[in-house]
């Protein structure tokens, strides 16, 4: 649980302290007065990265030279404090005080899911997005991958770049092919591994949330296996060479979902494209708990608009009661005959109970 979040020169928050917040809290307020600021800064205190930008240098606030946010956490594995700074050369982390530290010492020292307007990016999307959302809950489940998926944008930014040369060296090419392979055969079963474990979740979670009118299925597609030797190993090269292109690797695999056995991208609603990214998030929500034996903050921004009131009613009851839940809405209130909300008033550097 989140207990306490300070930020400094984020978007439009010069200073904004928010303290004793309790497991239910709904941010409320017009649009453009920063609530949405508000989840993306505990989206990036978790991990380090945000949900509605790339570059971390965009939440700086106009006018200054970096920002700051820190966060008190406290769940199953003990309290925590955290921080993320920004300043022009880039990003530092603080844990506990301690400057200076790493990132895979801060990794996974609090865990959060997001759901938001965008989601459907992970149905919609290119196979980039949806590959980076599974790895990232892959990461998220065992921290210890976090240094695969490092190397596997390394070694894919060298061999791009060794292609991109009017004249490639085969030797070099041998090399990063090679290690390209044997980070494959690590990292493919975790992904394997990961849509076992996720679909019964994701299932249970979409069933729940359309009281069992439609199948929602997601199944891990890998790309073509990496040739070890002979004469599709030379025709590999043959190819990468013409074209300048990586065109083998696990960074080319990609994850597909399906509805009643159709595709869903194609085929679905905006509102069953709106419910199977809400099931989505359920779902690693409980696998994180499942497996780490940690409960995440659940992070709402706006999500909710698509569904009509009987799926936004059960997007509620499933949303286990031991999770902070952080809902970011200019409309929406907390469920009918909720009493356990906490309503705050968000203006920039300002957050009043109502």
């Amino acid at each position: 649980m989140l207990r306490r979040l300070r930020l400094t020169s984020v978007r439009c928050h010069t200073a904004l302290d928010l303290e004793n917040l309790g497991s239910r809290v709904l941010l409320a307020g017009a649009n453009g007065l920063g609530k949405t600021t508000i989840l993306e800064s505990v989206s990036v205190l978790a991990r380090l990265r945000s949900f509605r930008t790339r570059a971390l240098r965009d939440l700086t606030q106009h006018g200054a030279e970096g920002w700051r946010i820190e966060g008190s956490w406290a769940d199953e594995a003990g309290p925590v404090r955290l921080g993320v700074i920004f300043r022009g050369a880039g990003r530092e982390l603080e844990l506990d005080g301690r400057a200076g530290v790493t990132t895979d010492e801060f990794w996974g020292r609090a865990l959060t899911v997001v759901a938001h307007g965008g989601d459907s990016v992970v149905l919609e999307g290119g196979s980039a997005e949806r590959r980076a959302g599974f790895d990232l809950l892959l990461s998220e489940i065992e921290p210890n991958r976090l240094p695969e998926f490092r190397r596997l944008r390394e070694i894919t930014r060298q061999r791009s770049a060794l292609l991109r040369r009017p004249q490639a060296s085969r030797e070099e090419w041998e090399a990063w092919t090679t290690t390209l392979a044997e980070l494959a055969a690590s990292i493919r079963p975790g992904r394997q591994a990961l849509a076992r474990a996720f679909l019964p979740h994701l299932e249970k979670a979409h069933r729940e949330l359309t009281a069992g009118a439609e199948k929602l299925r997601v199944s891990y597609q890998p790309d073509d296996p990496i040739p070890l030797s002979g004469a599709e190993r030379d025709r590999l090269w043959d190819q990468e060479r013409e074209r300048g292109l990586n065109c083998t690797g696990p960074q080319r695999d990609d994850w597909d979902f399906s509805l009643g056995g159709r595709s869903l991208s194609r085929f679905g609603s905006e509102g069953q494209r709106r419910s199977a990214s809400l099931a989505v998030r359920i779902a690693e929500l409980e696998l994180i708990r499942e497996v780490r034996r940690r409960t995440p903050v659940l992070l709402v921004d706006d999500a909710l608009k698509e569904l009509d009131e009987t799926r936004r009613e059960a997007f509620w009851r499933i949303v286990p009661k031991e999770c902070q839940v952080l809902y970011a809405s200019a409309h929406d209130r907390p469920p009918q005959g909720s009493d356990s909300w906490v309503i705050l008033e968000i203006s920039p550097g300002s957050g009043r109970t109502k």
